[in-house]
């Protein structure tokens, strides 16, 4: 019986677009509530004969239509395979007839298609379809897709990158009517800044994305999608809440989303809204209701089957019997987290869960902490070889399309040749020849020069990337790994010595771990800022490398650039150079100049030089009989590389002053 109803329905379909290609509600049963009737398995068949009946269809604007709505049912079916198929169609139907608007929305689709399976295919679609919309100039479009990128950057851990993205989308959807692309980019740059650790900038744009969700609870159409968002966005704000030790707040938020409607309409987020609202409430003391809450939505969770969650909310589990001092039920929940995070291949959740187990399982911290490690060290190399691969992609796609314009401009030249051959006499066409061979041989000549400016430039910026490299190297063997090996050693001796003295030792050597993890983040805060070089705002970086420095130190740091710098005149090896000097002076203030106060200042005197200088009124130095340290040799080398003057002048009590002058 329901076959025959299918076979109906396809057949008025069938006879409505023959007969009247004007009147495009005739195909659009897909939105209607009869076919939101259907499960999955008879959307699909519908959605096969539709696609069966178009390929007797003409290449028109209504059937191209007609295909990217086939295309998006599939989509949202997961069927990704017939999904790609059409949106390849649709591409070629496009081309056909040089419809460049909906050649950009199939290059969206395809990438689409891609973004489970192959990110850089994805990247590499968006990118293309970014292209056309920036030609056709629709800023709406150009938005959506930065966002998309910046989307695909976030989940590859690229946040820095991410963030970039988004801002640039903000440039052009400020205008625009689109208040639900407004709010996913809000709520996005939140994200991104979460992972940054900079909550109160992440609050501020969850706070944006919230007041956009009032004004679209107004309209009733997708309501249960505007529900998924603002419950998604209370949990989110809840957790920035909870990082700032903020419980009562998160407390607040999350009970403002818990209705009885959630629980029987939206299950999977009922789950996520109680097991943290558990946590938090055993966080403000409540710990029998927040433990019962928290053991639902396990069990809630593992029912569904979302194995995502199931990992939050047992390493949840885990911490909350880690603070109410039961560790035997503390490392089996976290061993559990750890077990299916390792599964789902989630970088994050392994590494949480194996920090905290080193915490509670002491006889085996030594095997955590290298896996730790070693989960660490391959994240950072996943996400440089995504960073460099994207990069590529962009600078791939520029190369093309420049290839593309002169292929076009030397055939508009040639066709102007034919004409000129067949309107003029054989003297034009010798003179036209010559002209033509003139012109490539200053198209030769100008590629070349291109060429070799191109690659002399990126020569000097991998020599100094090699020389941070070689640098970060020298610091982790020669001072991290001796350091953990010393004091591994000692912890090993007194493991079995029970007195008092061998504690006190014992919590000196612990301590002495976490002056080395400080260490160890201070490498990786290197590494993760080997990109800001080419960022257009670099004076905002400096003013946060300065305040990254001040929240580790008591001494007041002060910075200072003149706003009439044009950074994007200057090159990235001098900005790269600036930021690691500031850095490996500030680092020094910290350590050893006792200072109170510590300024740091960039001007300009004159069109060609820029001035940097660096000046504390710390303990000081004798500069003539100190040993060079690592940091001062760096100061140096990093200086010679950009052929920069620097100078470094210190005596005891009477503070150190570094003063470094770049010509730009």
């Amino acid at each position: 019986m329901k076959k025959l109803v299918l076979f109906l329905l396809f057949l008025i379909l069938f006879v409505a677009i023959s007969c009247s290609k004007n009147n495009t509600s005739d195909f659009l049963f897909i939105h209607s509530q009869k076919y939101n009737q259907f499960n999955s398995e008879q959307k699909e068949e519908y959605l096969d004969s539709l696609e069966l009946i178009s390929k007797s269809l003409s290449n028109d604007s209504l059937t191209r239509r007609l295909l990217f709505h086939l295309a998006g049912e599939y989509y949202y079916l997961n069927r990704l395979q017939k999904s790609l198929n059409l949106s390849n169609k649709v591409f070629q139907l496009s081309s056909e007839v040089k419809d460049t608007m909906s050649i950009a929305k199939s290059l969206y689709y395809i990438g689409d298609c891609y973004e489970l399976t192959q990110k850089d295919s994805t990247y590499f679609y968006y990118q293309k379809a970014e292209k056309l919309y920036r030609l056709l100039g629709n800023k709406e479009r150009i938005g959506r897709m930065l966002f998309n990128k910046a989307y695909l950057l976030f989940y590859d851990g690229n946040y820095l990158e991410s963030e970039i993205q988004v801002f640039k989308a903000l440039q052009f959807l400020k205008n625009i009517d689109n208040d639900e692309l407004l709010f996913t980019c809000y709520n996005l740059i939140a994200s991104d800044f979460e992972k940054l650790e900079e909550y109160n900038y992440a609050l501020k744009y969850y706070l944006l994305a919230q007041e956009l969700l009032n004004g679209l609870e107004k309209d009733e159409n997708d309501f249960e999608i505007k529900n998924n968002y603002k419950v998604s966005l209370s949990v989110n704000i809840a957790s920035v809440n909870e990082k700032q030790f903020q419980y009562s707040k998160a407390e607040k938020e999350l009970e403002s989303v818990l209705t009885e409607d959630l629980k029987v309409k939206w299950p999977k987020d009922y789950a996520t809204v109680i097991g943290n609202l558990g946590y938090v409430k055993t966080k403000l003391g409540h710990l029998k209701e927040g433990e019962a809450m928290m053991k639902e939505a396990l069990s809630l969770s593992s029912k569904i089957g979302v194995e995502s969650s199931v990992v939050y909310k047992l390493h949840n589990l885990g911490k909350y019997y880690f603070d109410v001092k039961d560790t035997i039920q503390s490392t089996h929940y976290l061993k559990e987290s750890l077990q299916l995070a390792e599964k789902l291949k989630s970088t994050d959740d392994v590494k949480v869960n194996l920090q905290l187990l080193s915490k509670i399982d002491k006889t085996n911290t030594s095997s955590y902490d290298k896996r730790y490690i070693a989960v660490s060290d391959s994240l950072t190399k996943v996400q440089r070889k995504n960073r460099n691969k994207y990069a590529r992609i962009e600078y791939e796609t520029a190369i093309l399309e420049d290839a593309n314009k002169e292929l076009i401009s030397r055939n508009l030249y040639l066709i102007f040749g034919v004409v000129v051959l067949i309107v003029a006499l054989g003297i034009r066409y010798v003179v036209s020849q010559r002209k033509e061979i003139a012109y490539r041989k200053k198209l030769q000549k100008a590629e070349l020069e291109f060429f070799e400016l191109m690659q002399s430039s990126q020569i000097a910026l991998n020599e100094a990337k090699k020389e941070e490299q070689n640098r970060i190297s020298r610091e982790l063997h020669d001072n991290v790994m001796n350091r953990l090996y010393g004091t591994r050693l000692q912890l090993g001796m007194l493991n079995s010595i029970t007195n008092i003295e061998a504690e006190e030792k014992r919590l000196d050597q612990i301590n002495s771990l976490q002056v080395i993890e400080h260490d160890i983040r201070a490498i990786s805060h290197d590494l993760h800022t080997d990109a800001v070089a080419s960022h257009f705002d670099f004076a905002v970086l400096l003013a946060q490398c300065v305040q990254q420095a001040s929240s580790t130190t008591k001494t007041s740091l002060h910075f200072e650039s003149t706003p009439e710098i044009n950074w994007e005149s200057i090159s990235g090896l001098v900005k790269i150079t600036i930021y690691r000097i500031v850095q490996e002076g500030l680092s020094n203030v910290v350590k050893y100049a006792d200072a109170m106060e510590c300024s740091v200042t960039i001007s300009q005197p004159d069109s060609a030089t820029l001035l940097l200088i660096i000046v504390d009124n710390g303990k000081g130095f004798d500069a003539a009989v100190i040993p060079k340290g690592i940091g001062l040799s760096n100061m140096k080398t990093r200086a010679r590389l950009v052929k920069a003057d620097l100078h470094i002048e210190s005596a005891p009590g009477k503070g150190t002053r570094i003063e470094c002058r770049f010509v730009v």
